[in-house]
């Protein structure tokens, strides 16, 4: 099924905060709904800037040891 890029990114980040906030209510200490969502707010855009970051690392890695093997099978 192919969606337009704009609604894969607001599904994307529906999904972050929904499980974030139902991770914040129903966890080992779960907190109240009034405090849960606000938080949930600051942690979806978080969590997407640290998952791009980490995609960002690992496709530099990925291609420094390409160059590494390359270098050395020369």
């Amino acid at each position: 099924m192919n969606l337009p890029k704009p609604l894969k990114i607001a599904l994307l980040l529906l999904g972050i905060y929904a499980v974030s906030v139902l991770m914040f209510r129903f966890g080992r200490n779960g907190m109240e709904w009034d405090h849960a969502l606000p938080i949930s707010l600051v942690v979806t855009p978080v969590a997407l800037l640290w998952a791009g970051i980490r995609d960002r690392i690992n496709k530099k890695a990925a291609t420094a040891g390409r160059r590494w093997r390359a270098k050395r099978q020369t």
